[in-house]
């Protein structure tokens, strides 16, 4: 009973969380295929409260852009640890950019940017020992995660 319990979660965690095959961490490869001509729009406070409902889903977002994570609200953006203040894991968006672009993500003044990508869900669904393995935003944090296709100033 127990070894089918088990088989039973893993299966309900291969569903919930969408990985590439051979790759089980949140990654921006998981993008592929989303533009912005595909992309539905949505806020990103919505996508944060309610990751099961986006899981899979190529969207776009405006919002405040500061290094891993995409904002609702420039005052949430600028706040000082803003990755840090736990109230917010459920309004802001975590981000996996390809490394050219996280290489010129914003440090400390938050940008006004239009993001697609597609919703990776909540990283609470993804393994323990994968998130500990990660080095991006789900090895930090519990809430949704978002694999970039491409970030656009406003």
């Amino acid at each position: 009973m127990r070894r089918l319990m088990t088989a039973a979660v893993l299966a309900s965690l291969w569903t919930t969380t969408p990985v590439l095959a051979g790759d089980p961490a949140p990654s921006a490869a998981y993008a592929k295929g989303c533009t912005a001509k595909t992309a539905r729009a949505a806020e990103p406070a919505e996508v944060a409260a309610n990751p099961a409902e986006f899981v899979g889903k190529c969207v776009s977002l405006d919002g405040w852009w500061r290094d891993i994570a995409l904002y609702p609200s420039r005052a949430e953006a600028a706040q000082t640890d803003a990755l840090s203040i736990v109230i917010l894991d459920q309004r802001r968006v975590g981000l996996y950019l390809p490394k050219a672009q996280l290489d010129t993500a914003p440090q400390t003044a938050p940008r006004l940017v239009t993001i697609v990508g597609r919703v990776g869900g909540a990283c609470a669904t993804v393994a323990a020992e994968v998130r500990e393995k990660d080095e991006g935003y789900c090895h930090y944090k519990p809430g949704v995660w978002l694999a970039v296709a491409s970030v656009t100033p406003k």
